[in-house]
């Protein structure tokens, strides 16, 4: 008699640590999905990160914004300039204020996930003189 308690405890001391065993796999699986979904999000707003900034040294520095956009494989829709990634999508707004001497050429880079989240809003300015 004495035997057959000690193999049902040793039963239920399996099971119990079989259990905690996949209890805890459980949560360091969940762990390691939410570790490998942040990485691809921070790896994406690196990408988006990298893009923008290439964009706006492009823009500061080309005399001619428009055929610069279109050579980086932007399209113009409306009053913007859009490029679709596969994780988000870069748009140009250009405004140019004239002045007396001559003109600041304002454009606005901006960086919006899938999520409809924007990431990044960076200014580039560019002031170009005009004949008096």
């Amino acid at each position: 008699m004495k035997s057959g308690n000690r193999s049902n405890a040793l039963l239920v001391e399996l099971l119990i640590v079989i259990m905690f065993f996949m209890l805890a796999a459980a949560v360091l699986v969940r762990v390691f999905f939410a570790a490998h979904r942040q990485t691809e999000k921070a790896d994406m707003e690196n990408r988006a990160l990298n893009d923008a900034q290439c964009i706006a040294d492009r823009l500061y520095c080309a005399d001619d914004a428009f055929a610069a956009l279109e050579a980086y494989g932007f399209v113009q829709a409306g009053d913007a300039w859009t490029l679709e990634r596969d994780d988000y999508m870069l748009s140009v707004k250009a405004d140019l204020e004239e002045m007396t001497q001559g003109s600041m050429l304002r454009r606005q880079v901006t960086v919006v996930s899938k999520d409809d989240e924007v990431l990044l809003d960076l200014p580039v300015y560019r002031y170009e003189e005009g004949h008096p």
